[in-house]
């Protein structure tokens, strides 16, 4: 018997946020850069299990403090008609809750963390990294999986993105303030099982 594996119908496509909306799933997670449909390969293990982790850290800070809402990829966000991606996670502030749509977030969420994968580098790195900038996301991590202590994080200054360091392995969040995060401690949780 000959598998053949589903083709993304989308892929290159060329279309409106609008379009974009209506068009029926056809099983691949897709952004859009410059109103052309890209497909988003899918992650592997140890990016799925750092999103997890950071997810409950910051899910458990905010049930505490109240302070907004947290949501994980898959998630549309709408940075303008030509410009949709999917961040692994996002955080929006409990007083901008208004760009949170049924289907899509309209507009820059204030906090968004990506985590690498072997085929985005330059892509979080690079696109995203300007396109979160000029749309004004306070806050951008960029997670390294295969060393979390170079992992980056910048923070918007005058909208202009300037990093900042973690200070004793321990990254402190400027837009969630109270919100820390041990990278020794996360990369432990990784793997339990390790002695």
């Amino acid at each position: 018997m000959v598998v053949t594996l589903a083709k993304p119908l989308y892929h290159g496509k060329k279309v409106t946020f609008e379009e974009y909306q209506k068009l029926k799933y056809d099983g691949f997670q897709y952004e859009i850069i410059e109103g052309v449909m890209k497909v988003t390969p899918a992650p592997f293990d140890k990016h799925q299990a750092i999103i997890g982790e950071v997810y409950v850290l910051i899910h458990n800070f905010l049930k505490q403090t109240l302070k907004g809402i947290i949501r994980l990829n898959p998630r549309d966000v709408k940075f303008d008609d030509n410009l949709i991606y999917q961040p692994d996670i996002l955080y929006i502030a409990k007083e901008r809750l208004n760009i949170n749509k049924r289907n899509y977030v309209d507009g820059a969420p204030d906090f968004i963390i990506e985590v690498l994968s072997k085929g985005t580098l330059t892509f979080d790195a690079g696109k995203k990294f300007n396109d979160y900038e000029k749309y004004g996301v306070k806050e951008y991590w960029i997670i390294n999986p295969d060393n979390l202590i170079m992992s980056e994080f910048y923070y918007l200054v005058d909208k202009k993105y300037e990093s900042f360091d973690s200070e004793n392995n321990t990254v402190k969040s400027k837009v969630l303030e109270g919100f820390e995060v041990d990278l020794i401690e996360l990369e432990k949780s990784l793997n339990p099982f390790a002695e």
